[in-house]
């Protein structure tokens, strides 16, 4: 049999690669073979498998002889999770198709007091505990609210609902105390177990003495808990941790 009939799509229907060819990529490139031979052995185009790497890789830091060394490192978890995000966002999502119980769970999380989840968190959360389920992306939740076709509106929630944009920070001249971020353990980095939590906080101005919400976001479920604070001070800042300790042991 000539070898190349093995890869030819005269006759066939192109599919999207599946959440296990991903799984597959990944130990491949962990033992490392070359994208030629990875699409070989799927069955694969050489550029579809190239094309994914490229889209599902990483920049990683590890130190090398003392020296920071960045590089790439594919995860098949991630790349699948954009590639869901991204068919989810290419299309509207008719509310009809939405799975039962998803919007009143939705909005009893929105009105209880005190709110644990952002509109995002609970989109994760809720797929996280209900795998097989329809549920819509963050966005088109977001045009739900605002087209007034949800049991709850916007004038609930505690500022205008909108989408966070993604910015770049500045390096910090200041001083840090402790370890680097850049330095935590591997298991860490690649959200391997459960229980690492990142913590960080929101001024809601720029003047001083201005209250500011704490957020704790555990790394491998992504679920956060929030908590507004009187003052960004450590006093405020130490009582409301302990606080989350309480009510997440």
């Amino acid at each position: 049999m000539n070898m190349s009939t093995n890869y030819s799509t005269t006759n066939q229907s192109y599919k999207h690669l599946s959440e296990a060819e991903r799984g597959e990529i990944e130990a491949y490139l962990s033992v490392g073979l070359k994208p030629a031979e990875i699409a070989r052995r799927l069955g694969r185009n050489r550029s579809t498998i190239t094309r994914e790497i490229n889209r599902g890789s990483i920049t990683q830091v590890k130190k090398v002889n003392g020296q920071k060394v960045y590089y790439q490192h594919y995860y098949a978890d991630a790349a699948h999770n954009r590639y869901r995000h991204a068919r989810e966002a290419s299309y509207y999502l008719k509310l009809d198709r939405v799975s039962d119980g998803f919007l009143t769970k939705f909005t009893e999380a929105m009105r209880e007091k005190p709110r644990v989840h952002s509109v995002d968190t609970f989109v994760h959360t809720y797929r996280l505990q209900h795998v097989d389920a329809v549920v819509p992306s963050t966005k088109t939740l977001y045009n739900y609210i605002h087209q007034g076709l949800l049991e709850i509106k916007v004038i609930e929630f505690p500022r205008a609902v909108r989408i966070r944009k993604k910015f770049t920070k500045r390096p910090s001249t200041k001083k840090h105390l402790g370890k680097s971020i850049e330095e935590r353990p591997e298991e860490i980095n690649n959200r391997s177990r459960f229980g690492d939590w990142e913590i960080d906080s929101v001024l809601g101005g720029k003047t001083i003495g201005e209250p500011s919400i704490l957020t704790l976001v555990e790394r491998q479920t992504r679920y956060a808990v929030t908590k507004k604070l009187v003052e960004k001070k450590e006093e405020y800042v130490n009582q409301a941790i302990l606080e989350c300790m309480k009510l997440y042991p």
